[in-house]
């Protein structure tokens, strides 16, 4: 999903991601941030992110996870639109839940 925000730059915003589990089995991952454009992504600073620490998730388990952050001031006037998006990499395998 999609979702359009209005930011004041220097105020932190906090929103959220889904993540969903689609195998029988725990699994792990690791998300990477990409900031567009990128002349926005040295004003854009992250200072709580799920991308932070690998995330694992149990069979079939849903996850709401949150990302703070802040847009610098000094933002060029002619960014008028910032995204951020993740894609997430499987993490080294995981011990099983007994171990």
């Amino acid at each position: 999903e999609t979702v359009r925000l209005k930011v004041h730059p220097g105020e932190a915003m906090t929103v959220t991601y889904a993540a969903h589990s689609l195998t029988d089995s725990r699994s792990a991952g690791q998300a990477v941030p990409s900031v567009s454009p990128a002349r926005a992504a040295r004003h854009f600073r992250k200072t709580e992110c799920f991308c932070f620490t690998r995330q694992e998730l149990e069979p079939r388990e849903s996850k709401v996870m949150p990302v703070t952050f802040v847009v610098d001031p000094a933002l060029p006037d002619e960014v008028k639109t910032i995204t951020l998006s993740y894609a997430v990499y499987p993490a080294k395998k995981i011990a099983p839940a007994n171990s």
